[in-house]
């Protein structure tokens, strides 16, 4: 789905959240969970197994083999559990605090709000990533439990993910890490930061006369 469109649906459920007078300086979406190169360790190993599998139930040159079916279906039992542990969230930063908000498996709409924190209770690790389709952040503060939250951005939002690093550290918050990366069509991070274009819609109020 565009970015444009999944910003525009989640506006009206942050500015629900945000504080009066409050500006948003960047937002995008993430997947929590573990980072996904286990998954595609897992994945890959998963393919090959079925394939083996298949190829071993279905062969015309052999009679079938009484793993066949194991290979085929075990697999997918230990790389299938890593979808359910993945949860689509919307993250934002704001001049005053950062807010997570859970997102809809299917359309990306806005299901409820998990948590906000002022952005001098919240730290950040960026953790880069190890695949270049995906950044990866780790989010240490309110609403967690004390443990931590890890963020995996797609390549399409990587770019969001490292302008909300960049707010929350002009805003703040400590962050840790890898120093995030600029975006290069942009001039400098605050350009980047309050360009109309990078930040959730949020629908103007109209004042009756």
């Amino acid at each position: 789905m565009r970015r444009d469109i999944v910003k525009r649906r989640v506006g009206p459920a942050l500015y629900e959240a945000m504080e009066p007078g409050d500006q948003i300086m960047a937002g995008a979406l993430a997947m929590t969970g573990p980072s996904p190169a286990w998954e595609m360790l897992l994945t890959l190993p998963a393919l090959a197994g079925s394939v083996a599998g298949a190829a071993g139930l279905f062969s015309n040159f052999s009679p079938p083999q009484p793993l066949g079916p194991v290979l085929v279906f075990v697999p997918f039992l230990f790389a299938w559990p890593l979808q359910f542990r993945r949860k689509p969230v919307f993250v934002a930063v704001t001049q005053r605090q950062f807010i997570c908000y859970g997102m809809s498996r299917f359309g990306h709409e806005p299901s409820r709000l998990l948590f906000s924190a002022p952005l001098a209770a919240v730290r950040v690790t960026n953790l880069g990533g190890r695949m270049s389709v995906w950044g990866s952040v780790k989010y240490y503060g309110p609403g967690v439990d004390g443990r931590s939250l890890r963020l995996n951005g797609s390549r399409r939002w990587r770019k969001d993910l490292n302008e909300v690093v960049v707010a929350l550290q002009a805003g703040g918050a400590a962050v840790d890490g890898m120093p995030p990366s600029r975006p290069h069509c942009c001039r400098d991070s605050q350009s980047a930061q309050t360009h109309p274009r990078n930040r959730p819609q949020v629908p103007q109020k109209r004042v009756s006369g």
